[in-house]
């Protein structure tokens, strides 16, 4: 029996039965008394002797050379015992399940939101991370079907950027959310887990080593008592209010993080008693911490309330918090040059421009290393004032000593450091004349 042809099959005529047309390996055109024509497979399986068809489709939606190319893999199962019927029932099945790497995002943030492992500031950069650098690549594919190239190619684009901090972290994001579709069975396995931030010349940057000296404390702390002028476009203006300086003196009397500095509110505070409690979802490990406040510290906080006093938060700035970047740009402002805010290169009309640039973390560190090198306090009650977990995870679990009293006196030890030896000692004058500034 001959193959059939393109010309054969569009020539075929109803009859008053159905009838069939074969074109070998159990291929067959079907014609129905309508003039309907599909496709057919016929095949047994094995130790099978029944005869079973199935349909391939439609000729308007198949060709014939569609459905020849079809033939081998059909083949192939029957071959194998599998009843191309169910193999092909299966495949749907998972295709109408199978999600678009959107929806596993989407899918893993709602997840992360209510285990509320992660604190809304990590959830909104990995929000951000999505929307700006991965979703055009990756978002419309489907999760079953993305490989490590499709990966590699979106963070390669990163990568050519020059965000390397940022490709390091959107691989980060991207091995969460596939290990989470992991385990909802989404995917089968997670390519990301064969990538390294290496491979994208994305390797985490050295730890800063930064500590500011006693001495530099003292020369940012003087110069945030004064009002400071900076020049903005054409005119000069102050560079600080007395909410963004306080905040600043709290990181240096608390250690404490800048997010968490930036959205204190009143009812954390308790005067009375001397103590800052923060809440498991403002801290990082999402572990509560109390902070033991140092007079020095309740005279900033109480000087404030005229501010703020009626509002929720502390550092109140009009419409809610301030936010964490503030201070970073205000440090920035006093360590880098006002004139040119868009590269903010270094220049020394700069208040503290012949300072060694630091940042808002430094000042944490620089205050945990004080605690140790001048207050003599045991490493393992400073990892507790700095809310920091224990490496070791037997430790973690079995070692619930807070030393609280130890962490008590740290501060208030610190906070008289601070007072008599960053607050009061006179350094060199940092600013020229007034008239010098040309302040109208």
């Amino acid at each position: 029996m001959s193959k059939l042809t393109a010309k054969k099959v569009e020539n075929a005529l109803p009859r008053k039965k159905e009838y069939k047309l074969h074109d070998g390996g159990g291929l067959f055109l079907r014609i129905r008394p309508s003039g309907a024509k599909s496709w057919l497979f016929s095949f047994s399986l094995p130790n099978d002797p029944r005869l079973i068809r199935m349909t391939l489709g439609s000729l308007k939606n198949i060709s014939l050379k569609e459905a020849r190319t079809k033939l081998p893999e059909l083949q192939d199962q029957v071959s194998q015992g599998i009843d191309p019927r169910y193999a092909k029932a299966a495949k749907q099945a998972e295709n109408t399940s199978a999600i678009t790497m959107q929806k596993l995002f989407n899918d893993w943030i709602e997840f992360v939101k209510l285990a509320g492992d992660i604190t809304p500031t990590w959830i909104k950069r990995h929000e951000d991370r999505w929307r700006l650098h991965l979703r055009k690549k990756l978002g419309n594919l489907f999760a079953k079907d993305v490989t490590r190239a499709h990966l590699a190619s979106a963070l390669d684009a990163m990568a050519r950027k020059g965000i390397k901090e940022e490709t390091r972290k959107a691989l980060t994001t991207l091995n969460l959310m596939l290990d989470y579709g992991l385990t909802r069975h989404s995917i089968e396995s997670n390519p990301a887990r064969m990538l390294k931030p290496k491979d994208f010349a994305a390797s985490a940057n050295r730890s800063r080593e930064r500590i500011l000296d006693l001495s530099e404390l003292r020369m940012l702390w003087q110069t945030l008592d004064r009002t400071i002028y900076l020049k903005t476009k054409k005119e000069y203006a102050p560079a600080m209010n007395s909410v963004i300086t306080t905040a600043i003196k709290i990181l240096i009397l608390t250690g404490a993080r800048r997010t968490e500095v930036a959205a204190m509110r009143w009812c954390e505070l308790s005067i009375e008693n001397g103590t800052w409690l923060l809440p498991a979802d403002r801290t990082k490990n999402r572990q509560a911490h109390t902070i033991y406040l140092s007079q020095i510290t309740i005279n900033l906080i109480n000087d404030l309330k005229k501010l703020t006093g009626q509002s929720e938060f502390v550092f109140e700035n009009g419409k809610g918090h301030i936010h964490p970047d503030s201070i970073t740009s205000t440090i920035n402002r006093l360590i880098k040059a006002p004139n040119d805010p868009k590269t903010m290169k270094r220049a020394s009309t700069a208040p503290l421009s012949e300072m060694k640039p630091f940042s808002t973390h430094d000042i944490r560190r620089s205050a945990a290393t004080a605690w140790g090198e001048y207050l003599k306090v045991k490493p393992h009650v400073i990892e507790q004032m700095l809310n920091h977990q224990p490496l070791n995870k037997l430790v973690a679990v079995y070692q619930r000593a807070t030393y609280a009293e130890e962490q008590k006196a740290a501060w208030l030890a610190w906070g008289e450091m601070v007072e008599y030896k960053i607050t009061r000692e006179l350094i060199r004058p940092l600013f020229p004349p007034a008239k010098s500034l040309n302040i109208d």
